[in-house]
């Protein structure tokens, strides 16, 4: 016969493995996911392209709060695009007087003439280049160069440097309907490099592979743009709908702060000293 005491015992030891049982294992705590941080969507003129990549890496270890995605196009697609509200913000030279968008100067670009690298050329005038590029020159000889006809290449329309070029360099006189119409600045600029008496424009930030010509006896540098000693100097500009606030402002402020000017300085001149 099991004494009282150890059915007691045995009763309590029962009730404490049902409890056990069915409490189970503790909840594990709610873990709250951390948002992704947000995406800005920068629209770039190809023409612009090398300062988002001079910016993208800096601006990525100034701040992991936002993120930039660049996006390349003609300006005229991006300024529709700006418009429709596709885009935060974009990177264009040229902008239409009654655009009705904010905007503000990031670095100092300059419209340049470009011909190969192995062209003699090294100085045009503004008056000479109009001549050259609506067809009455159509010979390097009539330039002081070698007796080699002139191959024109300009870019598409839309185009914030065919803008610039319209506006700075043909005036009131037409382009030459000879001219080879090429879309994109890396598409100009390949051709330019491969084609025997080729000139063509784009801007000075992006000049690759090919020789920008000095006008009316100034050379196009970053400090001939700066100072708007260079006669087709240019800003580049940061555009959005409205004067940009939170991650928007940080990212334009880091292209006017003293490191951001500093990166940008590489290729462009500086906005801000």
């Amino acid at each position: 016969m099991i004494p009282k005491r150890l059915l007691g015992l045995a009763g309590l030891l029962s009730l404490w493995l049902m409890a056990a049982c069915q409490s189970g294992p503790a909840p594990l705590p709610a873990i709250t996911p951390t948002p992704p941080p947000p995406i800005l969507h920068i629209g770039v003129a190809t023409a612009a392209q090398p300062l988002a990549d001079l910016a993208a890496v800096p601006f990525a270890q100034f701040t992991d709060r936002v993120h930039v995605q660049f996006v390349p196009a003609n300006t005229a697609v991006l300024l529709s695009d700006l418009s429709a509200g596709n885009l935060d913000a974009v990177l264009v030279h040229a902008l239409p007087a009654d655009s009705g968008f904010w905007f503000n100067p990031v670095a100092w670009d300059g419209l340049v003439i470009v011909v190969g690298a192995a062209n003699p050329a090294e100085n045009l005038s503004r008056a000479e280049a109009q001549a050259v590029f609506n067809g009455r020159i159509t010979n390097w000889s009539s330039l002081g160069g070698p007796d080699q006809p002139i191959a024109l290449l300009s870019r598409e329309r839309g185009s914030g440097a065919r803008t610039l070029f319209e506006q700075r360099i043909m005036a009131e006189q037409r382009l030459s309907i000879n001219a080879l119409l090429l879309s994109g600045n890396p598409a100009l600029l390949a051709a330019v490099a491969a084609t025997p008496g080729a000139v063509g424009y784009t801007m000075l930030g992006s000049v690759d592979g090919v020789k920008a010509l000095a006008i009316d006896g100034v050379a196009p540098t970053t400090a001939s743009t700066a100072d708007e000693s260079y006669p087709l100097a240019a800003p580049l500009y940061f555009v959005a709908p409205a004067e940009p606030q939170g991650e928007l402002r940080v990212f334009l402020s880091w292209l006017q702060s003293d490191a951001g000017q500093a990166v940008i300085a590489e290729r462009y001149g500086r906005v801000r000293e």
